[in-house]
């Protein structure tokens, strides 16, 4: 049986205005960490100093809550179906807490989430009482996160590093509640549980005098056309979660090696191969789910990855990282009013992603003059994933040295569900990791080489001193 959730007052922070569908994931951000301070919380003040050295700190201020599923009236008020019906509360990979409790990320003796009546609901009542321990760990796109700046050699502009000299890439956690596969996993899509949802909050009857009237706000979603032009639940601004997620991005690198040894050039989705003007090759890799040890394997679960996931947190509209304008003076803003992509940590209050896939046109060890020498020049910098391909960092690697020379592509799976995998993720990213927020049971979810190792050294020592000594390794030690 499902929990049930304790009321909240939960406002609906959604914008309006169409998309600008040129922002794409090269926007550069400009100050992501001013807008995080604005929108979560205040975070703790650390000196980005000298690395962190020395024995483990047993003790540390701890004020960040570890990652918790969000209760079933959070996920409705925001958009997403939690009827006990619903694809998040069904298999295949159904959320967190009451799905996949072992399997996947976790193995051996880990479990990927606990119960818990202390942390979670206890001090925020729009979570439920499951924390969940798997970490995933990956980057945030071209050298910006909140925590992190790297220059990535000046192939892209970013904003100054200062503070973090040596710093080779970005930093970011997240916690996977859920894989979505369906639209109408969303409220008011065709074929969802709740065709529509209505709640009022924050209604005053009486008050502390017994006189104060207040009818209170309604969150509400009705059936409509959104400016993506998809059938689903809008709310009274006409903005539907299903648009507004369509913003953020988690870009997925699966396994391009058939068990036989076979390089596949493409996904197995006539769709993902029109989208780039191509048909299915032969041989293709699966872009769905499978059933593994009893358990649901989703295709883009860490052990059919060839490197860590990108996501794309620093598209913000309080900073202009989406390149927003919101004058109506037309020397201003020539183009007219553009309010969105909207702000990941301000607008995506369940965290959610569009998933996109991108891959290689051509096998690792190609001998293509163009493609061949793309490949080593990424992989110098970055390194190389257990099967020789370089891994991929920033946009401007993906965009402007795979794709434009016809090395790679990117394309995202049917939102009607008919490929059989995750077209949409639930992955909060972590708003603060540090002074707690990754817990002392967490375990880090990566991508590892053949012997055990993961191939990313940088965000593995970065989860240990977290977790060890509640900051990043580059900053000073609590207390310093």
């Amino acid at each position: 049986m499902l929990d049930t959730d304790r009321a909240v007052v939960v406002k609906q922070i959604l914008h309006s205005g169409p998309l600008t569908r040129g922002l794409r994931e090269d926007k550069v951000v400009k100050s992501l960490l001013k807008a995080t301070f604005l929108c979560i919380f205040v975070f703790a003040v650390a000196g980005l100093m000298t690395a962190q050295t020395g024995a483990p700190i047993s003790s540390f201020p701890r004020f960040n809550p570890g990652p918790c599923d969000f209760s079933n009236q959070f996920y409705n008020d925001n958009g997403l179906d939690a009827s006990a019906t619903a694809e998040l509360n069904s298999e295949p990979d159904g959320r967190f807490g009451t799905f996949r409790q072992t399997g996947p990320p976790a193995t051996g003796s880990q479990v990927n989430w606990v119960a818990d009546s202390t942390n979670c609901a206890a001090k925020d009542p729009t979570r439920r009482n499951f924390r969940i321990l798997a970490t995933t760990g990956g980057n945030s796109d071209d050298g910006n996160s909140p925590f992190s700046c790297a220059d990535q050699g000046g192939a892209f502009a970013t904003p100054p590093c200062a503070g973090q000299p040596g710093i080779p890439e970005t930093v970011e956690f997240i916690s996977i509640l859920a894989f979505i596969h369906n639209q109408n996993a969303f409220i008011g899509s065709p074929g969802a549980v709740q065709q529509s949802y209505s709640r009022t909050v924050g209604a005053i009857n009486g008050g502390l005098d017994g006189v104060q009237q207040n009818a209170g706000e309604t969150i509400s979603l009705t059936p409509g056309t959104d400016a993506g032009g998809n059938t689903t639940g809008l709310n009274p601004r006409g903005i539907s979660t299903q648009y507004l997620v369509s913003n953020f991005e988690a870009y997925a690198a699966q396994n391009q090696f058939l068990p036989n040894g076979q390089f596949a050039a493409g996904p197995c989705s006539v769709g993902m191969n029109a989208n780039q003007g191509r048909t299915v090759p032969n041989p293709c890799f699966p872009v769905n789910d499978t059933f593994v040890n009893g358990h649901t394997l989703s295709n883009v679960a860490t052990p059919n990855l060839r490197q860590d996931w990108r996501f794309a947190t620093n598209r913000n509209a309080m900073d202009g990282s989406d390149n927003n304008c919101i004058s109506t003076d037309p020397t201003v803003c020539p183009n007219g009013v553009h309010d969105s992509p909207f702000g990941y940590f301000c607008d995506d209050l369940l965290g959610m992603w569009v998933l996109t896939y991108f891959w290689f046109l051509q096998p690792p060890n190609t001998t293509d003059p163009v493609c061949g020498p793309i490949f080593h020049a990424i992989g110098s910098a970055n390194g190389f994933s257990p099967d020789g391909f370089p891994v991929i960092l920033t946009a401007h690697e993906l965009n402007d040295e795979l794709e434009a020379n016809n090395c790679g592509a990117e394309g995202q799976e049917d939102p009607g569900g008919t490929d059989g995998g995750a077209a949409w993720l639930v992955c909060p990213a972590l708003p603060d990791p540090r002074n707690g927020g990754i817990t002392t049971d967490a375990f880090l979810d990566v991508v590892r080489n053949r012997n055990g190792n993961a191939i990313d050294t940088f965000v593995l020592n970065q989860f240990s001193c977290l977790q060890k000594g509640g900051k990043f390794c580059f900053e000073s030690a609590p207390g310093q």
